[in-house]
């Protein structure tokens, strides 16, 4: 207990700048909301899709085509790239034509059409301009062959077609719920690295890390109570903010979604956590802390979108970003915002990112446990 007790008042005293911490995040938070109009009036958007075509140059599955590009921004991708575009949502649907397509359609049988797919609106969307397609060809081949076939399909479905995207999703406020918990990120990092840093170089003093060498404290046992201790405080943090998210979204937190956003922060929070102890092992100057703290904290938050949406950020950019926590965090956010339907194939990318992050916080754990070890032979 008397470890524990000494802890909180270091915290006590630092809790300045984890006050300052807050503050920001709820005031970006609320400059986002006051910047997004309200205006909830559909803008046409058409989805990203890639097709590959391996039916034969026929008009039907031509005349197909034509309408899924009219339709839609149609992409050139690598196939060895597919699953990573799909990923990380530079295209929404892939539609593979199979080379039964229009034989299947002029006798009367409904072909199968593999796809993948994001699991979002735009991928909903796409499926639904697909089967549309294919249902009203199925009614017309009986009636009209080749180019006229074409044209009556066409014109049908061009005479009823909206560019509309039915969603329960209410997408403004997932896109202000995502910047704040983005901004977890420096929130969490910030608090972690400075918090902890300060707590250990005051722990590792000479006159204090002489008396506690001397005393009966099994030192495995005081790591793991300077250990659990930061976790509390951290734990307490993360509590403050979900109990935040909830009072500035409350719609949005009370659903799957939210859920969603909570989790993921809690495996961020314990990443976190293992980073701001790796980096007070590092060093207990406490002059060097505060620079630190705006290298890993500003720096991630800048390179992995957290300040500057991931959509703006170059090529290199988010490839670099991929050897840090902070981006598969950030992903998860993103990928959080578009779900509307959370079954296995959706959110496994989810469970993918939050295996590396667990990786991660296991891998710095280790390192400390490394590296404490060695300073103390």
């Amino acid at each position: 207990m008397t470890v524990f007790k000494t802890i909180l008042k270091i915290i006590n005293k630092l809790k300045g700048m984890i006050i300052l911490y807050t503050v920001m995040l709820v005031s970006i938070t609320l400059l986002n909301q006051t910047s997004n109009t309200n205006v909830t009036n559909f803008e046409e958007s058409k989805p990203d899709i890639l097709i590959v075509n391996k039916d034969t140059n026929d008009k039907l599955t031509n005349g197909f085509i034509k309408y899924l590009k009219k339709h839609s921004n149609v992409k050139k991708i690598k196939e060895d790239k597919i699953d990573d575009a799909i990923f990380y949502r530079d295209i929404n649907y892939v539609v593979y034509i199979p080379d039964s397509f229009s034989s299947d359609i002029l006798n009367g049988k409904k072909p199968i059409i593999d796809y993948k797919a994001s699991g979002d609106y735009y991928s909903s969307y796409t499926q639904m301009l697909i089967e549309k397609y294919i249902k009203i060809a199925l009614i017309y081949k009986d009636y009209y062959k080749d180019d006229e076939l074409v044209n009556k399909i066409n014109k049908t479905v061009e005479s009823n077609i909206k560019v509309e995207m039915t969603t329960k999703l209410d997408t403004n406020a997932l896109n202000i719920t995502t910047v704040f918990f983005n901004f977890l990120n420096y929130a969490f990092l910030a608090g972690c690295v400075y918090s902890i840093s300060m707590v250990l170089s005051i722990l590792k003093e000479k006159n204090v890390y002489k008396r506690t060498i001397i005393s009966s404290y099994n030192f495995k046992k005081y790591n793991s109570i300077v250990l659990l201790t930061n976790f509390f405080v951290i734990f307490a943090m993360y509590i403050i903010y979900m109990i935040l998210s909830i009072i500035l979204f409350k719609k949005i937190m009370f659903t799957t979604n939210g859920i969603m956003f909570m989790i993921n922060s809690f495996i961020f929070m314990l990443c976190a956590l293992s980073i701001g102890f790796l980096i007070g092992n590092i060093t207990q100057n406490k002059n060097a802390i505060g620079g630190i703290v705006n290298v890993v904290a500003l720096g991630t938050s800048f390179l992995c979108g957290c300040f500057v949406p991931i959509e703006y950020l170059p090529d290199y950019v988010i490839n670099i970003s991929k050897i840090l926590p902070t981006h598969y965090f950030v992903m998860n956010n993103e990928l959080i915002k578009t779900l509307e339907v959370f079954d296995y194939k959706n959110i496994k990318p989810l469970i993918q990112n939050s295996l590396v992050l667990i990786g991660f916080t296991i891998g710095f754990i280790i390192l400390t446990k490394l590296l404490s070890k060695k300073k103390n032979i």
